[in-house]
């Protein structure tokens, strides 16, 4: 079991990409693991073929513990490195490896009905979703079709009208995702250890909409990626945590943590369901740095490349289901934080200004807090600090930087 991250003391064997008696390459994906809310596949150290499976699917083992034995094919040891995924050995007495057997059913190779070679998870992909495969454009070595190749022509695809290829009558059955249990366990969780408020404050939006649209197409220029609005949030959210540190606070039993910098949470939302990572040390970072991270661990999220200690020490977490337009949310606390912030969409509102009525662009930023530590004065307060940020601070001038 190889160490993915800091914070990772086991994982759970999702599923083995090969079976004993295949082959496989080195930095070829040998298994899927999961370690809290993060999926993902793990390469081999070594090419040669799997003759032991040691760790089945679906058990969880700790850090270090041996997974499988890989034979290097020529009777020589073939070394795993440190963080590799498990043992590669001799076969099982030391000796050479004995003639080849008869070809068994695991050993066979994998292919579709056309005769091309497909890996577990793409089989399954194709069959779970009725891909046909003159369709996809595959990208793999040898023009082998990836997981990847598929995810992206179901993304091009969309969804199919009609039931899913095997399903009958108006229903079909599926099984939750692993993903999806953990979220369940972990929003449940949530709600039964916190005693959750929530409030909400109306933002007048113009400041940051006219620096934005001022500066967005040269930020796109020169970063290579939209400037939304969430690195503008995310400044005026850091500033007003450190100001109020009670809000960015952890309980630990009848102890009450208060930190001096901000982990930021960014919720994001992808074909799993959802995910948390997390920007390290987001208050000392500019404007332009935010909105450079946050785009980064969007993007790996979505192509689950994240490593695991990504989604772990994070001290408030924002929800931003604006762009999908919910105008008005009402989140739950990502334990152990003691907040969460709600992002929604940015509408032209009828306000007023100066006696008079406008439009503008306006938000709700709405805040689920735990009442254990912050009462409602506080979090009025918080959220009040937000906007004034975002209403009056320079933000220009901040882009420069």
């Amino acid at each position: 079991m190889p160490q993915l991250g800091e914070t990772v003391l086991e994982g759970t064997i999702l599923k083995w990409l090969k079976k004993e008696g295949d082959r496989v390459e080195e930095d070829e994906p040998l298994f899927e693991i999961s370690t809290d809310k993060v999926d993902t596949e793990v390469p081999s150290p070594a090419a040669g073929i799997v003759t032991k499976i040691l760790v089945p699917e679906g058990e969880t083992v700790s850090v270090g513990t041996d997974l499988a034995e890989v034979n290097g094919g020529d009777g020589a040891e073939t070394p795993s490195p440190d963080a590799g995924a498990g043992r590669a050995t001799k076969s099982g007495d030391g000796s050479a490896p004995a003639a080849p057997a008869a070809p068994s059913r695991s050993a066979e190779p994998k292919t579709d009905a056309e005769g091309q070679v497909l890996s577990p998870i793409v089989r399954r992909l194709v069959k779970e979703h009725g891909v046909d495969l003159s369709q996809v454009t595959p990208t793999g070595a040898g023009g082998r079709v990836t997981k990847k190749d598929v995810e992206k022509y179901l993304a091009e695809r969309g969804p199919v009208s009609g039931p899913a290829p095997g399903a009958k009558g108006r229903e079909e059955v599926v099984p939750v995702s692993h993903i999806r249990k953990q979220i369940a366990e972990h929003m449940h969780r949530s709600l039964q250890v916190s005693a959750r408020a929530w409030n909400m404050v109306e933002v007048d939006m113009e400041n940051v909409v006219r620096v934005r649209e001022q500066a967005k197409a040269s930020f796109r220029e020169r970063e290579g990626f939209g400037l939304t609005y969430m690195p503008f949030l995310s400044r005026a959210v850091c500033a007003a945590l450190l100001e109020f540190p009670h809000v960015n606070a952890e309980l630990r039993g009848e102890e009450l943590v208060l930190r001096k910098y901000v982990n930021l949470g960014v919720a994001v939302s992808y074909d799993e369901g959802l995910i948390v990572p997390v920007v390290k040390d987001a208050d000392a970072m500019s404007l332009v740095e935010l909105g450079r991270s946050i785009h980064d661990l969007a993007t790996r999220a979505r192509a689950k490349q994240l490593k695991p200690d990504e989604v772990h020490g994070g001290t408030f977490t924002i929800t931003n289901p604006g762009p999908f337009g919910s105008e008005m949310s009402v989140p739950i606390i990502n334990q152990p934080e003691s907040a969460i912030l709600a992002f929604d969409a940015v509408v032209k509102r009828p306000v007023v200004v100066e006696d008079a009525i406008a439009a503008h662009h306006t938000v709700f930023l709405s805040m689920s807090w735990d009442h254990r530590v912050i009462d409602g004065a506080m979090a009025s307060q918080f959220l009040s600090k937000v906007r004034e940020h975002l209403q009056t601070w320079d933000f220009a001038e901040d882009l420069g930087s």
